[in-house]
């Protein structure tokens, strides 16, 4: 550990951190401006001090007002770190909450805040200063055993807690601070004098585990850093933790930084926020301390709550690279629409600021809930768990241009689990965003099996991939870069129903004329099916130019378009939505006909995997009647 000696303003080297091993010191907290005393300006002894430089009116000052109150030595993070060292750098940072603690007195320098001379109290601009909203500060402000605060004049404006100095009272502050801050007074007392010497120590890591995880990160909230990176660095002391720096990660720092609080802590409260600022990055964790900024959840139930079915060892969190198993309870939520997907209320091992008995509550989706296993719904925000609320309903956004599904509940439902909640859901073929405007989709390719050989007639977009052998046709999975849809008025950009045609083949049967098989994507917000479900059906060719006779102006297999065949089956889908449902290619195979006066072409079709890609495969063969 570095200090600067504050008559020679020059930097001596001590070994820390062990006990006794520094001489006292004062430190510094203070925000930066420009022309910083760096390292290199007062490491050589043998270069002249940098008095040109503006920060060093700072550095001489803050020097003068240690020496002044009896101190030898300083640490001002500016200059006592080598940051041109990355290994300093981190061991420094991982160190910083520690320096602070152990630090005699710590100079708070509002440089924005000017005390006239004739007011006893601090101005207005106290609680206005750029000190306050600052990410390091935070730190700063909480880790020092004492915090004098002074303006630009070094005039003192008082301290965070009651104090005598030559047997003068210096104003506390600390009422002030926690209504700027809605840091509780027993965090910012946790070190204070009784009077003369004797002085009783309130532990300050004891006080800050009594205070949930949301709540501390509640308290960087309005803070910003210079780096994004900073918003976990600064923070890492507050929650006891150390992990390497990775400048350059962005975020995803602030996914580590949760990610070892839970190693340490079974607090629950660290997924207790209402919103994401990017939430494609991770659904189950917070991007940012912002996250937290209305956060109520302020008690933590580390030993967990005394319910039947769940021990209290069972409330642990254990995050691995890609999910976190929680012990939770979890309480169906139930549509009116069967075919919706089951959503959960996973309720938190954690209560409210002032109501102690109700719960915050996430929602979850399964993704295979035999196996207990789900992901947070995205942009959905928490639900308090109360006892006169012990059943109800639930309103939740599909994403579609406002629209929202209800959902019931009952709590009497509920049941206890450890659960593993995946960071992000699972990703298939079949995913893609809903957006505006143009976007690449990919549909699955078909196999059809044909028990004799037939006339095929394809669109224009086959003939290089379409590949015919031995009874067996198969067109390959194509992305779009448009696809049709449908709105319901101008009002509306994000469409409810939209249908994402992937292709169609013609085959003519001597017996019952040409046939088209056609295949694609549906999405249907307003069936409550937000995730795009592949469709497959047959149809008389005939029912194409009956259903668009604008577009579509021809019957021969051998002369159809591709732009013939997409506009004809967008105009049929999009007149006949009913009919086509019924012919989804889902589980149980689906069995589709096409009958005429001379016979009639049947088409089973299912989905098979294919190392890892589901395809459809079509049995297509004419049926002839005894």
């Amino acid at each position: 550990m570095r200090l600067l000696n504050t008559e020679t303003l020059r930097l001596e080297s001590f070994a820390a951190p062990s006990p006794g091993a520094c001489p006292p010191y004062a430190i510094l907290s203070h925000t930066w401006d420009d022309q910083e005393i760096l390292f290199d300006d007062v490491a050589d002894d043998r270069i002249p001090l940098p008095a040109h430089k503006r920060g060093f009116r700072k550095v001489k000052e803050s020097c003068q007002q240690a020496s002044k109150d009896g101190y030898s030595y300083i640490w001002i993070d500016t200059c006592c770190i080598d940051k041109s060292s990355s290994a300093e750098l981190s061991e420094a940072i991982n160190s910083m909450f520690r320096w602070y603690r152990d630090s005699d007195r710590c100079y708070a320098y509002l440089s924005d805040v000017n005390v006239p001379e004739s007011q006893d109290r601090p101005s207005k601009t106290f609680e206005e200063s750029r000190w306050f909203t600052r990410g390091w500060t935070l730190q700063e402000l909480i880790a020092p055993r004492n915090v004098c605060f002074y303006d630009a004049q070094w005039n003192l404006i008082g301290s965070r807690q009651p104090q005598l100095n030559n047997n003068l009272r210096i104003p506390s502050l600390a009422k002030q601070i926690r209504k700027r801050t809605n840091i509780p007074l027993e965090i910012l007392l946790w070190h204070v004098p009784e009077g003369g010497h004797q002085e009783r120590t309130y532990p300050l890591e004891q006080h800050l585990r009594a205070c949930s995880v949301a709540q501390r990160m509640s308290w960087a909230a309005s803070r910003s850093t210079t780096r994004t990176e900073d918003e976990a660095y600064s923070l890492m002391g507050l929650f006891g933790v150390h992990m390497p720096l990775l400048y350059g990660e962005g975020r995803r720092a602030f996914f580590r930084l949760q990610e070892e609080i839970m190693k340490t802590s079974s607090d629950q409260s660290i997924l207790a926020f209402n919103k994401h600022l990017d939430p494609t990055c991770n659904l189950l964790l917070a991007d940012s301390p912002q996250c937290f900024d209305s956060s109520e959840v302020e008690q933590s139930l580390s030993d967990g709550p005394a319910w039947p079915g769940a021990p209290p060892s069972s409330y642990e969190l254990s995050p691995s690279s890609k999910a976190v198993d929680a012990g939770l309870f979890l309480c169906p939520l139930r549509s009116r629409h069967p075919e919706r997907k089951i959503r959960y209320l996973g309720i938190l091992n954690c209560v409210y600021r002032r109501d102690f008995t109700s719960h915050p509550a996430i929602i979850l989706r399964d993704i295979d809930s035999k196996n207990q296993t789900f992901y947070r719904s995205r942009a959905s925000p928490l639900k308090k768990v109360s006892p006169v609320d012990h059943k109800g309903y639930i309103s939740l956004e599909t994403g579609f241009g406002g629209i929202s599904a209800t959902y019931a509940y009952d709590l009497s439902d509920a049941y206890f689990a450890t659960a593993r909640l995946f960071f992000q859901p699972p990703q298939h073929l079949s995913d893609f965003p809903i957006m505006r405007g143009p976007m690449n989709v990919s549909t699955p390719g078909i196999r059809i099996k044909f028990d004799e050989q037939y006339t095929l007639g394809a669109s224009s977009a086959y003939p290089q991939t379409l590949q015919v052998k031995e009874g067996w046709v198969y067109a390959p999975s194509m992305l779009l870069s448009d696809w049709p849809r449908r709105s319901y008025g101008a009002d509306s950009p994000l469409r409810v129903d939209s249908f994402a045609l992937f292709g169609v083949i013609a085959v003519h049967f001597k017996e019952v004329g040409t046939v088209a098989l056609s295949w694609g994507k549906l999405c249907a917000a307003s069936y409550g099916n937000s995730t795009p479900q592949p469709w497959c059906a047959i149809m008389d060719w005939s029912r194409f130019v009956e259903r668009s006779p604008s577009v579509c102006r021809t019957e021969a297999a051998s002369e159809l378009t591709d732009s013939h065949l997409q506009k004809a089956a967008t105009a049929l889908f999009l007149t006949s939505q009913g009919g086509w449902r019924k012919s989804l290619a889902t589980p149980p195979d689906v069995v589709v006909e096409h009958a005429n006066a001379s016979g009639r072409v049947a088409c089973k079709i299912h989905t098979v995997e294919f190392f890892g890609r589901f395809i459809f495969e079509a049995d297509l063969a004419i049926v002839r009647d005894r």
